[in-house]
């Protein structure tokens, strides 16, 4: 037990659940930390009776005792004094109440408790909220007969506790605005090697677009491929920089474990109980193994992709929940190793309907190489004695994450139109493709892309670079899959480039240091490993000065 001083200048004891023992009940100093897991429906309770004698007309009333004496034990009837008759009810005064299940956070074995809530305060508060409760503890036995009594919480004040963001100071934001955002994406999983695509994706998804009353500002990202290649790994460093998130194995969670469901509490009240993707309202979820989920599970994924909500329609409960999360997945083929031969659907269990729903779609594979294993296991070799640093450490990756979505990028028309023709253009594409589909959901996302890509340079206002940099990277994402995409040179023509004039084609437009890999990786014959390609970029960027560096992208100028 530790003293506690609340911020209206009170003493009292700060306890935690499994302190709680009977010698507590009814005492007014006792200070709660807790979180909410679920709510009940809204229920009255009465707070005076006015009971009538039905012949001498005498009236006795009784009132919600003001010192937060248990209203439980106003009587259910009465005896007039005078006749010795049974009154009637003739007047009852009600308020309203919830009750709500509490429980801590960060607990190996959380402890239960159920919370009653009065008045307006029922509507304030939500599953997920951090709360400090005052208020009593009580206990009381379900019928007469039983030996046992269930404990509960009266509240009688509490205020709102969850953690604020980690926002940097005036000098930090001037530093991250001087850096090289190509250091940003290095700083994103740096104990995994290399990836940088993936890992520029994963962060614009962490970043995500605007919010407003018409459109989302949540993006979906999907990472499928081979086994064994880091996609735990990156969906578990996701959940580190960003408030609000959890990781969740689509193996071994149900639908209400992911989502919601109904649970009881100890009086025998059904109550509405989210769960983990709910609870990441306002950040995100990452859903690893989505392949093994339930069918009927997965298409609670539709409803709060598209609307950001989650609807519990059981006996006895009706309940909607804002869940404004982006969806981080991970899904492994069903036979164990990618089929380039097989399309995505044959690869894969999952519907279209799911997939359209993701804004980026990676597919990562093992391919045997040994120079690039080797170099895997050199990495590994230095994250093990600590000798890999990027320019931002964790907390400084958080405090980067949460400053950027302070910013809220506007789009003009100028640069709404180039993403329109891109995207008119991917239509005409995708028609004669059997791939991935394409609709309105694709331009959205490619909107939430470009001002991702805006906040990630720190800006307000997006720029024809911003897009074309959101257009590259959903290009980058649908060329891992095999997908055509508009704007490519002919496939002939690049077949028959020797090496000098390829290299030149990849920075004859400006690319970011991850897409400028990527390309380059395209030509194995050259560029087997993400080291070599590594290394070319170097050499033309030090040795040869062919390469000019400028806002973390690249142009051919030699």
């Amino acid at each position: 037990m530790t003293s506690f001083v609340d911020k209206d200048g009170e003493t009292c004891n700060l306890l935690k659940l499994e302190e709680l023992r009977p010698t507590h009940e009814n005492d007014p100093n006792i200070l709660l930390q807790t979180i909410v897991a679920g709510q009940s429906e809204i229920e009255h309770y009465a707070i005076m009776t006015v009971y009538q004698c039905p012949n001498c007309t005498h009236e006795k009333i009784y009132e919600y005792p003001q010192d937060f004496k248990d209203w439980r034990d106003m009587p259910q009837k009465y005896r007039c004094d005078r006749c010795n008759l049974d009154c009637f009810q003739k007047q009852v005064t009600k308020d309203q109440l919830r009750k709500v299940l509490m429980t801590e956070q960060g607990e190996t074995n959380p402890i239960h408790l159920t919370g009653f809530i009065y008045g307006d305060n029922i509507t304030k508060i939500q599953p997920g909220t951090k709360l400090n409760l005052r208020g009593l503890l009580r206990s009381r036995k379900k019928t007469p007969k039983d030996l046992t009594y269930h404990r509960f919480f009266d509240i009688s004040k509490y205020t709102l506790t969850d953690d604020k963001p980690i926002i940097p100071t005036e000098e930090e934001i001037q530093q991250f605005k001087d850096l090289d955002k190509t250091e940003v994406i290095k700083s994103f999983a740096p104990h995994i090697r290399n990836m940088y695509l993936i890992k520029e994706g994963l962060l614009l998804t962490c970043l995500g677009g605007v919010q407003t009353d018409t459109a989302r500002g949540d993006i979906n990202t999907l990472l499928l491929g081979d086994p064994g290649l880091a996609k735990t790994q990156l969906l578990k460093f996701v959940t580190k920089i960003v408030k609000k998130s959890d990781y969740v194995s689509g193996k071994s969670a149900s639908g209400a474990g992911l989502f919601g469901g109904v649970d009881n509490l100890s009086d025998g009240t059904r109550i509405g109980k989210p769960g983990s993707v709910t609870l990441c309202n306002g950040g995100v979820a990452a859903l690893d193994e989505i392949e093994k989920m339930n069918e009927t599970d997965r298409t609670y994924c539709h409803e709060i992709m598209e609307s950001q909500q989650f609807s519990l329609r059981k006996i006895g409960i009706d309940i909607t929940w804002e869940v404004k999360v982006s969806i981080i997945a991970a899904g492994n083929p069903k036979k164990s190793r990618w089929n380039p031969e097989l399309s995505i659907n044959e690869n894969i269990n999952l519907p279209d309907s799911l997939l359209s729903r993701f804004g980026l779609v990676f597919l990562v594979r093992d391919i045997p190489s040994m120079d690039d294993d080797l170099a895997i296991a050199k990495h590994i070799m230095k994250v093990r004695r600590g000798e890999v640093t990027t320019a931002l450490d964790m907390e400084q990756m958080m405090k980067f994450v949460n400053y950027a979505k302070t910013l809220s990028p506007v789009i003009p028309n100028d640069v709404d139109d180039v993403l329109t023709k891109w995207w008119s253009e991917l239509r005409q594409v995708k028609q004669k493709d059997e791939s991935l589909s394409v609709d309105i959901r694709t331009y959205e996302d490619l909107c939430r892309l470009t001002q991702a890509y805006t906040r990630l340079d720190l800006e307000e206002l997006s720029t024809k670079d911003h897009a074309s940099r959101a257009i590259k990277m959903l290009n980058d994402s649908l060329q891992t899959l095999g997908m055509s995409t508009p704007g490519e040179r002919n496939t002939s023509m690049i077949e028959h480039m020797d090496k000098p004039t390829y290299i030149r084609f990849v920075f004859t437009n400006p690319v970011t240091h991850a897409q400028a890999v990527s390309k380059l990786m395209e030509r194995n014959m050259w560029f087997s490993t993400e080291e070599k390609a590594e290394a070319e970029i170097d050499k033309l960027l030090h040795k040869t000065n062919s390469l000019l560096e400028s806002g973390g992208k690249y142009i051919w100028v030699n």
